[in-house]
């Protein structure tokens, strides 16, 4: 055989070659893209990993994964998602960092070697934006907690004004003449003393983060009672118990919980209310259940205890955090139940004994 003869064969080969290789870049240019789509999803999605968690499979579809399931928690609340179909090759990745835990698992069917590295590198991509997403989203809020703290002192200064001035108001009600204007002092004594102390447990929290007040016995309906008078919100309340708990902090709980509901009351088309809270104690534990039986289901149950989000966009987002970070600070827990069809029911749960 000459070598004119092997000619064919040489062409042969060579056009396999380069087959394969236009094969080769062909796949990287999709799986590039798909990459690409992720990060301008996660982009416009602004970096918020539930949201973009949501939106993610149709490019990791495109990227030949059969499947994607993942499991989120996200700031004390829960939420999972499913797409595709599950198979027996599954790419797994958890993240646990500080209150964001999260598991996901990508499934894929039986890989050739390129189809194996093709699919890796997506995967990996899409496991770093999701890490990135985690980080950018605590940094935010660190940050934002840095900021709040370096106004303190500002803080400080205006609590102390207001206290001067509500002090004034409260002893001048309290030794009103009588005969004037009976109904509306009657009133205001009864509402300004108890700002009075509320801003003077926001001043005492203000001047030393440390001081939350010691514990004690504290009457949990008295409590919810006072606070639904002070916000002028019907409620109907059942049980009774008390908390081992500083007061300071069961008042802050409440208080955020129902300005919550007073603040629905107030829109414009706020539909009717049917507040119900039942107070239970079993053993040492406090159960406090409030729900509002005419209530919406909420729209966006992940987000209810994540900092600095409001659903409104006009509140700045951090009662319902703050109750859930004072409630595990007493050695209780605050949750939101949040079921299909059917309004959100919060509860609390504080021990009950000291």
């Amino acid at each position: 055989m000459t070598i004119s003869d092997l000619y064919p064969y040489l062409i042969l080969v060579g056009a396999s070659i380069l087959a394969a290789t236009a094969w080769l870049l062909f796949r990287a240019r999709g799986q590039t893209r798909r990459g690409q789509e992720l990060v301008q999803l996660n982009e416009q999605l602004s970096f918020d990993l539930p949201d973009f968690l949501r939106a993610c499979w149709p490019a990791l579809k495109a990227g030949g994964f059969e499947g994607l399931s993942w499991r989120l928690q996200w700031f004390g609340a829960s939420i999972s998602g499913e797409e595709g179909r599950i198979t027996e090759g599954v790419l797994y990745q958890h993240f646990e960092v500080q209150e964001i835990n999260l598991d996901i698992r990508l499934y894929h069917s039986k890989r050739g070697w390129e189809q194996r590295y093709f699919s890796q590198v997506l995967a990996d991509n899409f496991f770093l934006l999701v890490r990135m997403d985690i980080w950018i989203k605590l940094g935010t809020v660190r940050g934002t907690f840095d900021q709040t703290a370096k106004m303190t002192v500002f803080l400080q200064h205006d609590m102390k004004n207001l206290m001067q001035l509500v002090s004034l108001a409260a002893g001048q009600l309290e030794n009103q003449v009588p005969g004037q204007e009976e109904k509306l002092i009657a009133s205001l004594k009864k509402s300004v003393p108890s700002i009075r102390d509320r801003a003077q447990h926001m001043l005492s929290a203000l001047v030393s983060s440390q001081n939350r007040g010691k514990r004690q016995s504290v009457d949990v309906v008295a409590v919810l009672q006072d606070t639904a008078s002070m916000f002028e919100l019907p409620v109907s309340i059942s049980g009774c118990a008390t908390a081992a708990v500083s007061s300071e902090a069961l008042h802050s709980i409440v208080e955020n919980l129902l300005g919550n509901y007073a603040s629905m009351k107030s829109q414009q088309d706020a539909p009717q209310q049917d507040l119900q809270v039942a107070v239970e104690q079993s053993g040492e534990t406090v159960s406090i259940q409030i729900e509002d039986l005419l209530g919406r289901e909420v729209s966006f149950p992940e987000r209810l205890f994540e900092p600095f989000w409001s659903e409104h966009g006009r509140g700045r987002g951090i009662g319902l955090y703050q109750s859930r970070q004072l409630a595990n600070a007493e050695g209780g827990s605050l949750e939101a139940m949040a079921r299909a069809g059917q309004p959100l029911c919060f509860v609390l749960k504080l021990p009950a004994k000291l």
